[in-house]
């Protein structure tokens, strides 16, 4: 199979290793006079259609249960009740990402240390001109360089990419922030999108190793041509009549983002390993971008890469957007799903389009 143009493989970056990694989570949303941390397809289906909702959706030819049967999805954590008005007074990207930054540095070996760089990677930031990943430092007392980093549902693959750059050339430790808040994006007229989506926060410290630890093998593509797939077509500053017309939620032509997806994950990860100079069975973990298991499962399979070897927390907190690879990264090493020594697949495809893979050696 001929790989879609507009990607280009590289690599090795070695001798740095991320040390360490933390998450954060919105607090509990006000729903229905209930406070919820956690959204179940019922409470996002209840909320958007009603109590009768099983009923409509039957109209529809779907299912209550086809979320989590079809696509994995059964929570999520949201900082924005979908269909409601914006409100400024609710937890932003910064605000998470903020949280993820501190519960990172109450590890006792950085209770001293500052990052050498703050990289902030986001695909919804808290403002359109100002540096989000400034604002972090601002509120957890950072005082480094600091950059953002955008490239759609891949962000945290590229921004990875770039930290270990940084940290490899002497500019480190680098913290690495991911942080997502799609569901102030979300479109309400479409609720299986609406059911997509979650918010969250990660941060790792990366920094340079005596070990031959690091990115073995990469490869990054994008496609401008293809961005109309999956956007919001809403252009800044917001006129009057874009937000009449929703044009700052999620838009997108799914059945030609269907045909479009696959070969791009399938090309990233063909030409990481390539890169690496390995085969499918010297991986012993591929986390793909967390956004449809049925998708990722399909493109695991036709990869050769047995489901044990899979990890997906989809179930647990919907797509995270640019954020989500990273935080599924960040559970997997948690829950030591990556022990020493492993040879670890990162692979995404996202708004852009952008798609990507690596591989990294613990």
């Amino acid at each position: 199979m001929q790989s879609p143009p507009g990607g280009k493989s590289f690599g090795p970056v070695r001798g740095v290793r991320i040390s360490f990694a933390a998450s954060a989570w919105p607090k509990p949303l006000q729903v229905q006079a209930k406070e919820i941390s956690n959204l179940t397809n019922h409470d996002v289906f209840a909320h958007l259609l009603g109590p009768n909702y099983a009923n409509i959706l039957a109209t529809r030819d779907m299912h209550p249960d086809y979320p989590e049967q079809v696509i994995g999805l059964k929570n999520r954590q949201w900082t924005h009740l979908v269909g409601t008005p914006a409100n400024h007074s609710e937890e932003n990207s910064v605000d998470l990402g903020t949280q993820a930054v501190l519960k990172l540095m109450e590890n006792q070996a950085l209770k001293e240390q500052q990052p050498g760089l703050l990289l902030f990677a986001s695909t919804t930031p808290h403002k359109i001109t100002s540096s989000s990943a400034c604002a972090v430092g601002a509120a957890t007392g950072i005082k480094c360089p600091a950059l953002d980093i955008k490239a759609g549902c891949s962000t945290g693959l590229y921004a990875l990419v770039t930290a270990s750059l940084y940290a490899q050339a002497g500019l480190g430790p680098v913290l690495l922030v991911a942080a997502e808040t799609p569901s102030k994006y979300a479109n309400p007229q479409i609720p299986e999108t609406v059911m997509g989506v979650g918010d969250g926060a990660v941060a790792f410290w990366i920094e340079k190793s005596t070990e031959e630890t690091g990115l073995l093998g990469g490869y990054l593509g994008a496609d401008g041509e293809l961005g109309v797939l999956v956007n919001t077509p809403g252009l800044l500053p917001p006129t009057p009549e874009a937000i009449a017309q929703n044009l700052y939620a999620y838009h997108g032509d799914t059945s030609s983002l269907k045909e479009a997806v696959p070969a791009r994950y399938l090309a990233a990860m063909q030409g990481a390993l390539a890169e690496a100079k390995l085969q499918v069975n010297d991986l012993d973990l591929y986390i793909p971008h967390q956004v449809n298991r049925q998708l990722t499962s399909k493109v695991a399979e036709l990869l050769g890469i047995p489901p044990e070897k899979q990890f997906h927390n989809l179930h647990r907190h919907a797509s995270v957007a640019g954020a989500a690879v990273l935080i599924a990264l960040q559970e997997a090493l948690e829950s030591k799903a990556i022990q020493p020594g492993h040879r670890v697949a990162l692979n995404t495809v996202g708004g852009g389009l952008t798609w990507g893979g690596l591989i990294w050696q613990f």
